[in-house]
């Protein structure tokens, strides 16, 4: 098989496998009405009436209210009923009221959802191109992430998923993932050999453990934590506030900071009907967008911070990792990425100061 042929096929198998990110399992007990609003969050834009709103928008991703994908979804909901005055209210149905993230990405195309806040893997099933920054080590550090968001390859890398009719608007960097396990720490890239590590359901993760001599297994969160219970598997890469908030510390006893791999959301917008929008709303959206995704891109790393501090509280051992023991690990999974989609935007992201 052509190695063309496998990226191909690899992308198709995680989007059809695919259940999160995050790693939540659907609330199977909330179905948001298609014909309304039932079902939506009740957050309200302060000092803003949105009683008379032109246009009544909806917006679904799939984690619970307690995460930062929901703060990032009420922070653009507020700032963009502030910008239009209430002409446009953004109703949010969080927790896979409307669908995981694929099936919020397929009721975009085809017009049926106005917005959703998407974790990046996924996207890559629809614009394979996208899974660039889910690349291993693409990232030196926040600094680094921060210069992207910055740059004008952000918005090169937004635009590459216009042909499938998704409009890419606004970034949350989310943070680096890191290694957990109750074993040892990680501390060489041979620690990691053998190991059986559950890993985000992409084929860019799956490569990227497989390189390192791991057994990488892609299965949701509630599968995750049950087989780590279970000593089925023996750990899991994830950022520090999902490995805090998820209870790892009760099934987990080391966080190994090998930061293999960044994770971002998105919010999204269907072209189709962001299209058919006057051009003040459309700018009031790209607005709030990208001001929601730096506002809480600064939170989350000064949250990864305090995250770190709460796992120690709970009981786990935190080590550095020297990132320089990886070089040239990844060489294979590079060599792979530029033989099917060229060098182009991954040296420009490579490259920014």
């Amino acid at each position: 098989m052509s190695k063309r042929l496998m990226f191909a096929f690899l992308a198709v198998f995680s989007v059809l496998l695919l259940t999160a990110c995050g790693g939540y399992s659907k609330n199977e007990g909330s179905t948001a009405s298609a014909e309304g609003t039932e079902g939506a969050s009740s957050e309200t834009t302060p000092g803003v009436d949105t009683s008379g709103a032109t246009y009544k928008l909806r917006l679904g991703h799939q984690s619970p209210e307690a995460t930062n994908i929901h703060e990032y979804a009420v922070l653009f909901k507020n700032l963009l009923e502030e910008k239009t005055d209430g002409e446009v209210q953004v109703d949010i149905f969080p927790f896979r009221q409307l669908g995981t993230d694929r099936e919020l990405l397929e009721a975009m195309q085809f017009g049926t959802l106005d917005f959703g806040v998407i974790n990046g893997p996924p996207i890559s099933g629809f614009t394979p191109e996208t899974a660039v920054v889910d690349l291993p080590f693409l990232f030196r550090d926040w600094n680094h992430v921060k210069g992207f968001l910055n740059s004008d390859v952000r918005e090169e890398y937004l635009g590459l998923t216009e042909d499938a009719n998704l409009k890419n608007m606004g970034i949350m960097a989310r943070g680096f993932r890191h290694v957990t396990n109750s074993k040892i720490p990680i501390e060489t890239p041979e620690d990691l050999k053998g190991m059986t590590i559950r890993v985000i359901e992409s084929p860019v993760y799956v490569n990227a453990y497989k390189e390192l001599g791991a057994s990488p297994q892609s299965m949701n969160w509630g599968d995750a934590y049950t087989a780590l219970e279970q000593k089925a598997i023996d750990g899991q890469e994830n950022t520090l506030d999902i490995i805090h908030d998820e209870n790892v510390a009760e099934v987990q006893d080391y966080v190994s900071k090998t930061g293999i791999n960044f994770v971002f959301s998105f919010i999204m917008a269907s072209k189709l009907e962001f299209d058919k929008w006057p051009e003040h709303i459309q700018t009031a959206v790209l607005e709030a967008a990208f001001e929601a995704g730096q506002e809480k891109t600064e939170e989350n790393e000064h949250n990864e911070r305090e995250f770190e501090e709460k796992l120690k509280e709970k009981g786990m051992e935190i080590n550095d990792f020297d990132r320089n023991l990886f070089e040239g690990k990844f060489d294979k999974t590079y060599d792979a990425w530029n033989k099917e989609f060229g060098e182009g935007l991954l040296k420009k992201i490579q490259d920014i100061e």
